[in-house]
């Protein structure tokens, strides 16, 4: 490319690395692209045509994503979808000690009665 002509490289390698750096420290894909100065679809258009950037990428989401979500409270589990022990048990605790059901009544069944009828069906008179 010849120097003052065409649009100029904006995403370039070093930007590249920076994007994938925020990626893994658990920025948003929108947030680190805007921090940089490129477009929210560069990265994932880029990613479309380079396979070693798309793993480079997939890579940083899934690092910076752990990084992201508050593990070990019910909003990890119910916000983030996080299913990781601390974040289950957590959830769990949570579910169970909610207000509305600390001092709930709980209503039992009456044990079955056994029936009273010498027939196989039965009949209006044994219903009641």
């Amino acid at each position: 490319m010849t120097a003052g002509r065409g649009r100029p490289v904006v995403f370039d390698e070093p930007a590249q690395t920076e994007f994938l750096r925020l990626v893994a420290g658990g920025a948003r894909l929108g947030d680190a692209a805007t921090k940089l100065g490129v477009g929210r679809r560069t990265p994932e258009q880029l990613a479309r045509r380079n396979p070693a950037f798309a793993r480079q990428l997939d890579v940083a989401r899934t690092t910076g994503r752990g990084r992201r979500i508050p593990h070990g409270t019910p909003g990890g589990y119910n916000n983030h979808k996080c299913r990781c022990a601390p974040c289950t048990a957590e959830a769990t605790r949570a579910r169970s000690n909610a207000p509305d059901r600390k001092h709930a009544d709980i209503h039992r069944l009456p044990a079955p009665q056994p029936p009273t009828a010498t027939r196989k069906f039965p009949v209006l008179a044994d219903v009641g």
